[in-house]
This record gives C-alpha cells, sequence and structure tokens, in this order.
C-alpha cells in the first residue's frame, strides 16, 4: 500500500474491500459476464458488492443475467470476500516478497484472531487449510445429490460454486430459485446448512477445535472465546428450530412431512446467521417468525468468521452482562473466568451502533423509495424495508422480495450497508477514532440517573 503512506490500517482494509467491488462490476458489465443484454452500474456494483461481502441480496436473477463468466466473477469474489482480502494480498507478499509489509499485521489479526501476538504466518496456513478443507469436503458431499438433477460437469460446477457460498456464508446461488429448487433433498439441504455453520464460528474457532482433535491425548482446553461461540451458537440454533416448528408447522410447512418440516425448521434458524439461502421463500412465514429473523440477522455469525452482524460472542457477553447487574454483580462471569471490562464495551457500543446504523439506513431507504413522500408510504411496508435493511447490514442475503424493485438510491444505501457489516463496525471505528490517549484529559467523576 505505498500508494497511501500515511493511512491506517483499518482505512486500508476499507480499500482493500472496495477495489475488488469496483473490479468485479467492470467485468460483470461486459459482454463476455452477461447472459443476454446487458447489466446497469448499480446492478453490477450491488452484485459484486453482494458476493465480495459475501452476503447474497440479488437485484438480478443470477443465472438468468450473468453467464458463466459472470457466475465464475462472482464465485471468486465470494472466496475473496469470505477469506479476506487482506488475507490474499499477504499471501501474494509473503510468496513473492518472503516478508509482511509494515502495518499488515493489525489487518490481519483484527480480521481473523483476537490474540495480537499470534504469528501472521500460523493464521494464513490455518485459514488457507480450514477453507480448502472442509469446501472440498464439501464438493464431495453434494456432488452426488446435484448429479440426480443435471450432467456430471453442471453438477460439479453446481457443488463447487454452492459449497463456496455455503461456507464463506454468501447465500447466492446459480439455480433460478436458489435452493427452494431442491427442497425436499435433505443431503442438500443439511450439507449446506452445516457448511454455513462451520463457516459462521470463525476461522479462530475452527483452529481451536482443530488443534483439540490433534492433541487430544494433551485434553488442552478450549479457550473462553471458543466456548462463547460454540454455546451460543448450539443455543440460538436450538431454540430457533423449536420456535420455526412451533410457529409454522401450519403456515409455511403445512403442506409437508413431519421429516421435511424438522429439516426446513433447522435450515431456518440457521441460515439468518448471515447465510442468505432459503428453502421456503421468507415472505411466507407468519409475522412473528419474521421478527424472529430479524433478531438473530441482527446476531449474526461469530468474530473472524465468514459472517457479519453484531457477531454471537458480544450478544453473549451483553445478555451475560444484564444477567450479572440483575445479580448486583460489576464483573461479567462466563464460564468461570470474567470477561474484561474492554471487551463488554466493545460489545455494547458495537450493538448501539448497529442499532443506530439500522435505524437510520431504514429511514434513509423508506425516503428514498417513497420519493420523499413518506406521508403516501404504505402501513405495514416498513417491516420490508427494515427487513431488508438488517439484511443487508448482517450480510445476510434473505429478503421479503422488494430487493430487485429498489430504484438505484436504495441500491447504493443497501451497497454501503453490505459493506459496513462485512468491514465490521468495530475497523469501522477505528477509521475515525482518535488515537487513544490522544490529548487525553481527566475530569471529575460524577454520577448521572440511569433508568
Amino acid at each position: 500500500m505505498a500508494i497511501l503512506p500515511k493511512t491506517s490500517p483499518a482505512v486500508r482494509l476499507i480499500i482493500w474491500f472496495i477495489i475488488p467491488i469496483m473490479v468485479g462490476a467492470f467485468l460483470l458489465m461486459l459482454p463476455i459476464g452477461v447472459e443476454n443484454g446487458s447489466v446497469s452500474l448499480v446492478d453490477a456494483l450491488f452484485s459484486a458488492t453482494s458476493a465480495l461481502c459475501v452476503t447474497g441480496l440479488t437485484v438480478v436473477n443470477i443465472p438468468h443475467t450473468y453467464s458463466t463468466f459472470g457466475e465464475t466473477v462472482l464465485l471468486i469474489l465470494m472466496q475473496l470476500g469470505g477469506m479476506g482480502v487482506m488475507a490474499f494480498s499477504t499471501l501474494f507478499f509473503l510468496v513473492f516478497a518472503g516478508r509482511i509489509p509494515s502495518g499488515q499485521a493489525f489487518d490481519i489479526r483484527q480480521a481473523f484472531t483476537s490474540k495480537a501476538d499470534l504469528r501472521i504466518r500460523s493464521i494464513l496456513k490455518s485459514v488457507f487449510l480450514v477453507t480448502v478443507i472442509v469446501e472440498g469436503v464439501g464438493v464431495i458431499f453434494l456432488f452426488p445429490s446435484f448429479l440426480a438433477y443435471m450432467n456430471p460437469l453442471k453438477a460439479l460446477y453446481f457443488a463447487i460454486f454452492h459449497s463456496v457460498s455455503a461456507f464463506n456464508n454468501a447465500g447466492l446461488s446459480i439455480s433460478p430459485n436458489g435452493l427452494v429448487d431442491f427442497h425436499g433433498n435433505l443431503v442438500i439441504t443439511l450439507g449446506i446448512a452445516f457448511l454455513i455453520v462451520i463457516g459462521g464460528i470463525g476461522f479462530t474457532v475452527n483452529m481451536d477445535i482443530l488443534r483439540r482433535i490433534r492433541f487430544a491425548r494433551e485434553r488442552r482446553k478450549a479457550s473462553l472465546h471458543t466456548k462463547i461461540v460454540v454455546v451460543t451458537t448450539i443455543l440460538l440454533i436450538s431454540l430457533g428450530t423449536i420456535a420455526f416448528i412451533l410457529l409454522e408447522m401450519n403456515n409455511a410447512y403445512k403442506d409437508y412431512p413431519w421429516g421435511i418440516k424438522a429439516a426446513d425448521a433447522f435450515f431456518q434458524a440457521v441460515t439468518p446467521r448471515t447465510a442468505g439461502f432459503d428453502t421456503v421463500p421468507q415472505n411466507r412465514l407468519s409475522l412473528i417468525s419474521i421478527h424472529i429473523v430479524i433478531l438473530l440477522m441482527i446476531i449474526g455469525a461469530s468474530p473472524g468468521s465468514t459472517g457479519g452482524g453484531i457477531k454471537t460472542s458480544s450478544f453473549a457477553i451483553i445478555i451475560m452482562a444484564i444477567v450479572a447487574r440483575i445479580r448486583g454483580s460489576s464483573d461479567v462471569d462466563i464460564f468461570k473466568r470474567t470477561v474484561a471490562a474492554e471487551s463488554v464495551i466493545k460489545a455494547v457500543s458495537i450493538f448501539i451502533l448497529a442499532v443506530m446504523l439500522i435505524f437510520i439506513s431504514t429511514i434513509a431507504l423508506m425516503l428514498f423509495e417513497s420519493g420523499f413522500t413518506p406521508d403516501k408510504m404504505v402501513r405495514g411496508a416498513e417491516l420490508d424495508y427494515l427487513f431488508e435493511t438488517v439484511s443487508a447490514f448482517g450480510t445476510v442475503g434473505l429478503s421479503l422480495g422488494i430487493t430487485p424493485s429498489l430504484h438505484a438510491a436504495g441500491k447504493l444505501v443497501l451497497i454501503a450497508l453490505m459493506i459496513i457489516g462485512r468491514v465490521g463496525l468495530l475497523t469501522l471505528f477505528y477509521v475515525v477514532a482518535r488515537p487513544e490517549g490522544a490529548d487525553r484529559l481527566s475530569y471529575s467523576e460524577e454520577s448521572v440517573m440511569i433508568g
């Protein structure tokens, strides 16, 4: 990044996300990139952003709009976005220059791990190893099922695309109706669901689990971060599955046998955690289920993962902080460990920033879509726009069906949200924040009435 010598690592991280988006949009607009006709600049930018930010929101039907070349561009962008553009750039520096450029350490650690002393080469090696293994297993697992619907070459292509899309929590599909076209095929549904979960728990957790398996005889203890992520993920999926079965068994799932109902409910509990696939259209869900989906989208995946949202660890820490206050304790204790006060402050700050950003973006989206005449906005439509903004911020990709009909300004709002959601609010905060201790003055302390 010699062209930007005075910029902070956080700014460089954001720029490294914007550059591939621009290149991807250019390639998608080429005649070789489209199936028929042409794609507008805004739609190309939207598709490229959705792929790189592993969101899954689409304003066009991918297989009907883009050629195999265009789909391959999206596939590459998903892989870049999921693993982190900075991981790829650092790998190239390692291969061709034999060393890490100054300042890159912050970028990689910020994206993949909470341990500031972990070696960069170790991070990169683990990231690529986990990705190759999991996506490879995904292809092998999905290929036979897709083979039942198409010829071998196309089935392999579908298996590769959907394995990469699922593990990176991208939610993009090259089937005209997404996974709805394969509804009832439990191998595809559950296979993609487990790929989503593995990609969503984060590289740090995956590496920790692999180390525990490798050194099983030494009985190494899992880190507090791993315990929080795994337990929170299991609880969210379990409670979500039960809720969707109870709420939708006589609604969206009423025409299906119990085995399919359970699979659909499980998938519906997994996919809002930043994946974006759906086996049943979201607009068929009840209003209560839609609100549960919104909550799950806000929570999102885990730190250092391929997903967005405020993250499972932040959600768990906030809940435990509330529990601690109810118990009259000033410390947040989880699994017999006290969470650092700085981590609690970060979790609360991220949640507040996320709520404010979603609220402001929803209002902006409604203003743009109503032509700045809010009195003409149909009551009840606000849920559709809220769902859309939360989906974009959480890099989820689920939609109630209004995405393709948005105006250019509305699409730009979602593009900005997808970038912010993928880069992360904490990184964005580092961009605008002043260095710690700069011009710091201490004043006398005074209590303020709360509640």
